[in-house]
Order: C-alpha cells, then structure tokens, then sequence
C-alpha cells in the first residue's frame, strides 16, 4: 500500500467509546472528505479475558505462534490433552490448529502466553463484526462492532481529504481499540486505546507545518499504511 506516516493523537481515552468518538471528531475537524470504514479488523486473542468474552460469538478459532512461524512440532502436553479431552481438535497444518472453542480452554492461560500462541477468530465472516462489503463496513455495523467488543482487540481506519494537505493519498484516520499501531500493523495492548492521523505519502513539505496548526499534542511519526 505504501508507507505513510502515522501520529498518535495523546489524550486521554477511557474506553472504545470514547475513541471511536474522538476519531470520528477528527475527520469532522480536519477532513472534507472521508470514506466509510475501512478494513475493521478484530485483533489475536491474546488473555484469558478475551478469551471468555470471544465466546459470546464464536463457536472455532485457530491457535498460532504469535511469530508467525510453524507450529511446535513437539510439547504443549497440557495444550494436546485438553483438546483430546474435550474433544475440541478441529484440524490444522504446519501453522495452525484449528478448535471447536470450549469454556475450559481459559484455563490454558498464562500457558498460551508462555508458549507464545495467540488464537485467531474468523470475525469477518460472524456478526456483528461481519464486513458487509469486500474491504469494510457502514458507519452503523461499525457501532454495533464496538458495542459488542468488550476486551477484545480491533482496528478500522478511514481514508480522508485531510484540508490543507496537497496530496491525499493514504491520509485519514485510524482507530485501534485495545491495541496499538507500532510498524505498519497494530499489536495487542489489553485496556489501550489510541487514535492515529496519517498524513500520507507525498506531502512531506507540508505536513511538519500542517501538523502543528493542529494544535493536537501528537506521538512521534510511526510508519504507517
């Protein structure tokens, strides 16, 4: 896609609610134009809170190494043989298990963490997270989204017209909801919520300047989009 620049918005925002507002008062202040939401993604499940809330929605997921690599070959004995006894084991490959999800399976944390696994929901296919178009949702679907969010992890970003700058090209706003955007992805980050403006690609001259009319208290440039 490219490689904006995104700036954290620094105040305080005590729950989803209130980001998701301050990102949508964002794009009211500085954009002409914005498009509907883009890409809503729900992050890895990464604590036993999460965990347990997951199951109001989801009925299978897939446990991964959160690096991204093969699954171990070999240990994880408590792992195995809670699956074996709750006779949850769905399938798998060399990357992933997939599982029926199942109450007693909260009990594998802090395992999970320090095994390093992370367990992945097929969210754009269950409601209310479902993406109602290829790529993102209605302003409404993503209400319902964070309403039924609780602690888990989740992202959506709008692609604005940001007034002033030159070009739009990858400019707008993302929102990330019990994560944090680090390099070019959010990462899991229980109970943090964050605001991002992204200035784009090609406004390098300007943008230094068109930040500090702002008047926003912003984090250091991260790379973006």
């Amino acid at each position: 896609m490219g490689m904006s620049l995104l700036y954290e918005v620094l105040e305080p925002l005590p729950d989803a609610h209130a980001a998701l507002a301050r990102a949508r008062g964002l794009l009211a202040e500085f954009a002409d134009y914005a498009e509907p939401p883009y890409s809503p993604d729900l992050g890895p499940v990464v604590t036993a809170d999460q965990f347990r809330h997951s199951l109001r929605y989801f009925s299978r997921g897939w446990f991964t190494p959160r690096s991204g690599g093969p699954f171990p070959p070999e240990g994880l004995p408590e792992f195995w043989a809670l699956l074996h006894r709750t006779n949850t084991l769905l399938g798998g490959d060399t990357y992933a298990v997939e599982v029926a999800l199942h109450p007693d399976m909260a009990d594998l944390w802090p395992l999970i963490e320090a095994w390093e696994l992370e367990l992945q929901l097929p969210f754009a296919v269950t409601p209310p997270f479902a993406r109602t178009t290829e790529d993102g949702c209605t302003e409404e679907e993503l209400d319902a989204m964070v309403a039924a969010l609780g602690p888990l992890g989740f992202d959506v970003a709008w692609y604005a017209d940001l007034r002033g700058l030159p070009s739009t090209k990858l400019c707008g706003v993302h929102l990330a909801l019990n994560s944090a955007w680090t390099s070019q992805c959010t990462e899991p980050a229980p109970g943090s919520h964050a605001v991002y403006l992204s200035v784009g690609t090609r406004n390098h001259a300007t943008q230094d300047a068109w930040l500090a009319a702002t008047g926003l208290r912003l984090g250091p440039p991260l790379t973006g989009w």
